[in-house]
């Protein structure tokens, strides 16, 4: 007797497409596409339809939401549309820092490891970081015994219990403590144009906080178009200055420092000499450039090409080296893992010499991006990233922290350190869906005084009620800016 084959489960109409998903995008639904195919050619799932080439491409046609009984989607009626194999395996499991995030995805390349669970509250098995549920020394023995099981973030006292520094929280003092957020001291959020980051330095002549910035031109019409987005980074991306009394801003825009393409900037003063040192990337993906100014930023030298690498998270050392943290992409990242991009370092010997090549290797355990690193005062090394990269989702808790004794062996990573909630002084709270690129502003003490990050996929009201909002430029959607969020006390 011939042997029957249960038929391939294919949401797509065209049997010569696939279901391409978007998971946690609330810009793009799941479409279908032939594999390989143009990225701007495609067609809509069975139950979902089409919305004439605007967000979110495909929509759910009648709403489902979870248990959804035979409709076809998930979701609301008219939001993303969001299909799911009903004889699907569990596709999520629990991250480090308790983080419940999908175990597969597309690419599959991306992804080692399997599912356990079949949705993302991964049943509540992941564990509470911040109360110690994932410390080997507190569910033991409940006692502490260096400052490392203080994730050297604080200091462990006779009585074996951590004593954080005023910018850290948690039992093991592995989180970052956050002061609420001033509606108006947001950071940076211009009102022609995106944004994606930035970087801080204090001038010692005057005391201002200068701020280096992403800031993302339109494609088309960029004299008349506002804030569009992030869609165009990769090629529109330019570096501008703006100022502030204070470190949380408002920062007021004074001109742009070098033009499109150049993304990723991060400014520090040079231990040895008091010169600012400027990192850029001087294309989407590299390489990483360097300028010098004598005199905090009136002028600029010639930028000098240090690396093919992305993603520059330098440290300025004592002896006039430096050490660069980048991102490298195809790395061997353990499993299980949602992404190959990993967190690399190399050696520059002087501010006018390429850096050594990398040996290649991940110096982190974990898959991640956007490495910035810190030296705090009393002399540890902090690794601040973004944990979950490129297709790992979701990213509400994508914050990484890890730390390190001589900025060489570093620890497990901390996942979830700061997430996407931001509270504000008045009371109220907006989640984004991302927030990435962190960069810390120590104060003259060597104390965490601030953190950058960038934001996309706010709510367009940023935290107030719609009807009775303030104006402010922002967009909403992919629109995204720079927050500064002072460090607690």
């Amino acid at each position: 007797m011939e042997k029957k084959h249960k038929k391939r489960w294919n949401p797509c109409l065209n049997t010569k497409y696939e279901l391409e998903r978007h998971d946690y995008e609330t810009q793009h639904g799941d479409v279908c596409r032939v594999k390989g195919g143009l990225m701007g050619l495609y067609e809509c799932p069975d139950g979902c339809h089409e919305t004439a080439g605007n967000t979110p491409y495909c929509a759910n046609s009648s709403g489902g939401g979870k248990g959804g009984g035979v409709r076809k989607t998930n979701g609301y009626k008219g939001g993303p549309c969001r299909v799911r194999n009903p004889d699907a395996p569990p596709e999520y499991r629990c991250d480090d820092g308790g983080v419940c995030i999908m175990a597969v995805g597309t690419p599959k390349s991306q992804f080692k490891g399997k599912g356990v669970y079949y949705d993302d509250s991964c049943d509540g098995q992941c564990g509470n970081g911040r109360e110690g549920d994932l410390n080997a020394w507190i569910t033991n023995g409940k006692r502490c015994n260096s400052d490392w099981d203080c994730s050297l973030a604080g200091i462990c006292t006779p009585q074996g219990q951590c004593q954080c520094d005023p910018w850290a929280e948690g039992v093991d003092c592995s989180y970052l403590k956050f002061q609420p957020v001033d509606k108006n001291r947001l950071g940076y959020l211009d009102e022609r144009h995106t944004s994606w980051g930035g970087s801080i330095v204090q001038s010692a002549t005057t005391g201002l906080y200068h701020m280096f910035i992403s800031e993302i031109l339109c494609k088309v019409d960029t004299s008349n178009r506002k804030r569009c987005g992030l869609s165009a980074w990769q090629t529109h991306s330019r570096i501008v200055e703006a100022t502030s009394t204070e470190v949380d801003g408002p920062y007021k825009r004074l001109k742009q420092v070098l033009p499109p393409e150049h993304h990723n900037p991060s400014v520090h003063i040079s231990p040895t000499t008091g010169h600012w040192h400027l990192f850029t990337i001087g294309g989407s993906t590299g390489p990483i450039e360097r300028m010098v100014s004598t005199d905090e930023g009136k002028t600029w030298g010639n930028a000098i090409t240090i690396s093919p690498e992305q993603n520059p998270g330098p440290l300025l050392m004592p002896d006039g080296s430096t050490r660069l943290f980048f991102r490298g992409d195809g790395m061997d990242i353990p499993s299980p893992t949602c992404s190959d991009e990993g967190i690399s370092m190399q050696v520059c010997p002087s501010e006018n010499e390429p850096c050594h090549p990398s040996n290649g290797l991940p110096i982190i355990s974990h898959t991640g991006e956007d490495p910035s690193v810190f030296v705090d005062h009393r002399g540890n090394y902090h690794m601040l990233f973004n944990a979950l990269p490129y297709k790992c989702v979701p990213k509400f808790e994508q914050g990484g922290h890890a730390w390190s004794k001589d900025g060489i062996e570093w620890s497990t990573p901390r996942v979830g350190a700061f997430d996407t909630t931001i509270q504000f002084t008045d009371g109220s709270s907006m989640k984004c869906e991302r927030r990435e690129r962190p960069q810390m502003v120590l104060g003259k003490d060597g104390m965490p005084l601030a953190l950058i990050s960038a934001v996309t996929g706010c709510p367009k009201a940023l935290g107030e009620e719609e009807s009775i909002r303030k104006s402010n430029p922002y967009k909403g959607g992919d629109d995204a800016f720079t927050l500064i969020q002072k460090m607690g006390i």
